[in-house]
């Protein structure tokens, strides 16, 4: 006999704490065997995406597994991974971001680099 502890069931039932009678191996009812290897599975034809083991609104579990990522979801994916980027670069160009003005205050010339020799009188 296995003592069973007070709990809640996943639909929100309480269960009293009980003590549950276990039957002898001999009289468990026998269940197909597994198969020794695994059923073939067909190969991915394209990109897939892994799915966690999660719970349905109505209580099925669904064990984890792959599923194939449609090319038109890859389409929509990678048309708005850059979009945001690109047109940040493109606004900071426009507006005249950091690299694209000189450090220099307006109205003043600026003086010549040390790298570039200077026009001496001739």
């Amino acid at each position: 006999m296995t003592y069973v502890r007070p709990h809640y069931r996943r639909d929100g039932t309480y269960v009293k704490g009980h003590t549950r009678r276990t039957r002898p191996r001999a009289a468990q009812p026998r269940r197909a065997s597994r198969r020794a290897t695994p059923r073939p599975r067909p190969a991915p034809t394209g990109p897939t995406a892994y799915v966690r083991p999660h719970y349905r609104a109505d209580g099925t579990r669904v064990r984890g597994h792959h599923r194939s990522i449609s090319p038109r979801t890859i389409a929509v994916v990678a048309g708005t991974g850059g979009g945001g980027l690109m047109l940040l670069l493109l606004l900071l160009a426009l507006a005249g971001g950091p690299g694209t003005g000189s450090k220099a205050p307006v109205g003043t010339t600026p003086s010549q680099s040390a790298s570039v020799p200077a026009d001496h009188h001739r």
